[in-house]
């Protein structure tokens, strides 16, 4: 059953703050980790070529190729933890001052207030408790099987109760409090000011 919690939403606290900052992809089993379209096979290769790309129709190709772990306002389980690696991703962006890079910037800043919005329309609505602890989303009996089958995809993106509530409520859960960084990141880097006070608007 659904509890409606309004104001669900939980500040960074320790805990997660180091779970976050230690969080490395190898760490993250994405190909037992469903998308809209598949599995999140290759995210890390993936991740760990856009934090090197800087050329933006390059960059914009390679963020496509792991953009479906949201869409259509449904975020996947990968979410969290790719917000995790983009956030960081921005950071070293906004060392740069190269046109490229700022541009890149500007890109997943739009992109990070979209997901937010995602996020907060979610947690006003009716929704399940979210598990404990950020890791308990990597938990065996939310995975996918080691070799998953077409079979086990039909089955998640064809029954609505294949999903614990819970867990998917997690995903947007998890996922805007690693985006409650961004704000105090761009203010740090003294850029955007104006996209940080919106940020900061949505909290």
């Amino acid at each position: 059953m659904f509890t409606h919690i309004k104001k669900s939403y939980v500040d960074m606290n320790k805990e997660i703050k180091d779970y976050i900052d230690n969080l490395n992809y190898k760490d993250i089993p994405w190909h037992r980790m469903f998308t809209a379209f598949g599995t999140a096979e290759g995210y890390d290769e993936l991740l760990s070529i856009l934090e090197q790309t800087h050329d933006v129709e390059e960059w914009k190709k390679i963020y496509y190729k792991i953009s479906d772990f949201e869409h259509q306002s449904t975020m996947c389980p990968p979410a969290p933890f790719v917000l995790v690696f983009l956030v960081r991703i921005l950071e070293k962006l906004l060392d740069s001052n190269t046109k490229s890079d700022k541009k890149i910037a500007g890109i997943l800043i739009n992109q990070f207030i979209y997901y937010i919005k995602v996020c907060t329309d979610v947690e006003n609505e009716e929704h399940a408790q979210p598990l404990d602890n950020f890791s308990d989303m990597l938990n065996e009996k939310y995975l996918l099987s080691e070799e998953v089958t077409e079979d086990e995809l039909d089955e998640i993106y064809e029954n609505p109760d294949a999903v614990p509530d819970n867990l998917f409520y997690s995903f947007y859960h998890y996922s805007k409090i690693v985006l409650s960084q961004v704000s105090g990141i761009l203010d740090k880097s003294g850029k955007y000011s104006s996209e940080s006070k919106k940020l900061k608007a949505m909290f």
